[in-house]
């Protein structure tokens, strides 16, 4: 019986242990920026944020949001502002998103407020920004940035990330502090990242995705569970 139980809590182990397969990393940020969005009919690129010139895009129907499709995986993204019932999204509540990919080291945000150099999904706006895939995925290494180009521990005048409320498949999961990177964020099609920090912000530099595979040494211990299981039943009827 204590043979049982050593593979059995392997067995669990393993499951637990397991990486995405196929991982693939969708990079929003200009330093590796490896996406923008396929919808090209929905690109506002005169959007530069703080008066200057640059390549950032921005929604130009915002309840629309950016598509994007790397190595077979399909991913939508929108922004949303001023709601307070985060269970109950509609289309006029969708606010502009950017995707600010110069200089480096920004990503997506929400650009709602009158403010120009403003790329942050915010509190203070109620904001909100939403991610979901075509398939279910395990979302890892999220990269978080501060907005105007600086990262979570080096936050500039855009103040800092804070904390967001995380909800994946509409059902709320945690509220939790944005770090330079979050190494796993869950496992869903459809995250919803609500800003709820005074005063902060933050963007989403990139993120890696991936299918959950059945790990290789499961199907050996689970074989080897029923193997035991049926010597057991032998040695009994002996």
């Amino acid at each position: 019986m204590k043979t049982l139980r050593y593979l059995a809590a392997a067995a669990i182990a393993a499951g637990f242990m397991a990486a995405p397969a196929n991982a693939t990393t969708f990079v929003f940020k200009g330093d590796g920026l490896n996406v923008t969005p396929t919808n090209v009919g929905n690109v506002d690129d005169s959007c530069a944020t703080s008066g200057g010139t640059s390549n950032d895009l921005c929604t130009i129907d915002d309840a629309e949001g950016f598509d994007y499709s790397l190595e077979g995986v399909d991913l939508n993204v929108k922004a949303y502002a001023g709601v307070s019932d985060f269970d109950d999204l509609s289309a006029n509540t969708a606010t502009r998103l950017i995707q600010d990919i110069n200089p480096a080291d920004s990503g997506l945000g929400a650009w709602s407020e009158t403010d120009s150099s403003d790329d942050q999904t915010q509190f203070d706006a109620m904001e909100a920004i939403r991610f979901v895939f075509d398939e279910e995925q395990t979302v890892t290494n999220v990269e978080f940035n501060a907005g105007g180009d600086t990262n979570c521990s080096t936050f500039g005048s855009e103040g800092p990330c804070g904390d967001f409320d995380l909800y994946i498949d509409g059902a709320f999961i945690a509220t939790i502090t944005a770090i330079d990177n979050i190494a796993l964020l869950g496992t869903g099609m459809d995250f919803l990242l609500v800003a709820v920090t005074e005063g902060a912000g933050f963007t989403i530099a990139q993120m890696t995705v991936g299918e959950v595979p059945v790990p290789a040494a499961l199907p050996l211990l689970l074989s080897g569970l029923a193997g035991l299981g049926f010597a057991s039943r032998r040695r009994k009827t002996a």
